[in-house]
């Protein structure tokens, strides 16, 4: 109950809460379901293949029968598929198990909800995600925990340390041109605008990091390579010295690692793949640099396009099965990621970690302002309702300044949702930009079969469509 009503408080009352927080040990102020995630990691982290899977197994077990007994969704598609928990006797059976959409959650989520966890424990969560189908799931505040946990464990292993202070450049804070940074004292955060960094402001972010100087610089990498251009047009590589950079939620590309490497020399880079609903997590290997699957995370299938196993080499999507959310439960969740499947374990740390030999989801895109802006598609996911009545989007830029918002609406669309939907990302993407919203009756899929956020029709130097 104190959770919620918490989250019922204004921003400037929890931001004071937090100050005074922040006067306790990190270890305390983590919360327990940190602390004992962070303790089964450390333990877990050398187990044979045989002890894995037999953990893994018995985590299913658990997950598919608690979504049999209290998830109405699951316990009609498992009916309607003649399946029950009976059946799961080994990780193969879960084949058996049909899959799960974003679109059938989306428009089923009370069904898809556990009706043995009281609304009140209940946090809401929202995202668009890589694939412009936006929805809304629940989980606790215990799995928040343990996702930073998770995440924690996978930096502490390039030499990240709790306490510490960090950079960020990932669209939590919007800030203004003449207020580029805001500190998060219970994480031990310099939070800095994704929104305004450019060669204007560039001197600010400069002259805020030399002060700070925080040892980690958390961002996306499409931010992360547009501070770097900044930083070698000034000539001020290496003058930055952040000794970890922790870059997720977009594709990171060898051009970009290398621009990245050469502003921050001195620096080591940290990657690796997630996502909003918290089903699978693939962090970098310390070791080798290639990308572990986390068994303990989430159950991780690679499929083909006939629903098989992907070989080693071949590519196939993600589907994954959460261990963990038991609010709404994601089992044979389909990602619409691809990835192309690696070796079975990693002969460089010795891990018994599914490896991927790379990742194709989480194209990064980018909207250009009138004043040069570049804005990460990703900063505009947005983690609240002002997407609950809509089917799907998808932006579209064809002149730098001005950007057509397409919508797809369900039948509980009105005005006030195109209002607040026009209030909110106006809020993200800044007073440089014009926004108009359209909509339409479908959203093309490419041939491809990978959605995109954003049909960029500018010739810029950033993203997916063109590589320097």
């Amino acid at each position: 109950m104190k959770i919620t009503l918490y989250r019922l408080l204004p921003d400037q009352i929890k931001k004071i809460i937090r100050r005074g927080y922040s006067v306790l040990p990190m270890s305390i102020r983590m919360g327990k379901t940190y602390s004992s995630t962070r303790a089964f990691l450390r333990s877990s982290e050398r187990w044979s293949e045989e002890e894995i899977r037999g953990w893994q197994l018995a985590r299913v077990k658990k997950i598919i029968s608690h979504a049999f007994e209290t998830v109405p969704g699951y316990r009609q598609l498992y009916g309607e598929s003649g399946v029950s928990p009976n059946d799961i006797n080994t990780l193969n059976d879960i084949r058996h198990l049909p899959f799960v959409s974003k679109e059938l959650l989306r428009d089923n989520i009370d069904d898809f909800t556990s009706t043995a966890l009281p609304r009140w424990k209940r946090l809401y969560r929202t995202t668009g995600g890589s694939t412009g189908i936006p929805f809304g799931f629940y989980l606790l505040q215990e799995d928040i925990e343990r996702e930073l946990a998770f995440l924690n464990s996978a930096w502490s292993r390039a030499g990240w340390k709790l306490g510490d202070v960090s950079a960020v450049l990932r669209g939590a804070f919007i800030g203004s041109e003449s207020d580029i940074s805001e500190y998060d004292p219970f994480l031990k955060d310099l939070r800095l605008s994704t929104y305004y960094l450019d060669e204007k402001t560039y001197r600010s972010y400069r002259q805020k990091l030399l002060s700070v100087r925080p040892s980690y610089l958390q961002a996306y990498p499409s931010a992360a390579a547009l501070f770097a251009d900044l930083i070698i047009q000034n000539n001020d590589e290496g003058k930055i010295p952040f000794r970890l950079l922790l870059l997720g939620s977009e594709n990171l590309y060898d051009w970009q690692k290398e621009k990245i490497l050469r502003a921050f020399p001195g620096a080591r880079i940290f990657a690796w793949y997630g996502h909003a609903e918290q089903v699978l997590f693939a962090p970098m290997c310390e070791e080798s640099g290639e990308f572990h699957i986390d068994p303990f995370y989430g159950l991780a299938e690679i499929l083909d396009r006939n629903g098989n196993e992907a070989v080693e080499g071949e590519t196939g999507e993600l589907v994954g099965t959460s261990m963990w959310n038991m609010v709404t439960p994601f089992i044979r969740y389909r990602t619409m990621d691809l990835a192309v499947r690696g070796a079975s374990a990693c002969p460089r740390c010795g891990r018994r970690y599914q490896l991927l030999d790379s990742i194709q989801g989480r194209l990064q895109e980018l909207i250009v302002t009138k004043a040069g802006r570049y804005i990460s598609m990703t900063a505009i996911n947005m983690h609240s309702d002002i997407f609950d009545n809509v089917k799907q989007f998808q932006f579209l830029q064809r002149e730098a300044g001005r950007v057509t918002f397409n919508i797809v609406r369900n039948s509980g669309y009105s005005e006030k949702d195109t209002k607040k939907i026009h209030s909110e990302l106006m809020k993200k993407l800044g007073g440089d930009m014009e926004l108009d919203i359209k909509f339409v009756d479908s959203i093309e899929v490419p041939k491809s079969g990978k959605f995109r956020f954003l049909i960029q029709e500018l010739p810029l130097s950033y993203g997916d469509h063109e590589r320097p």
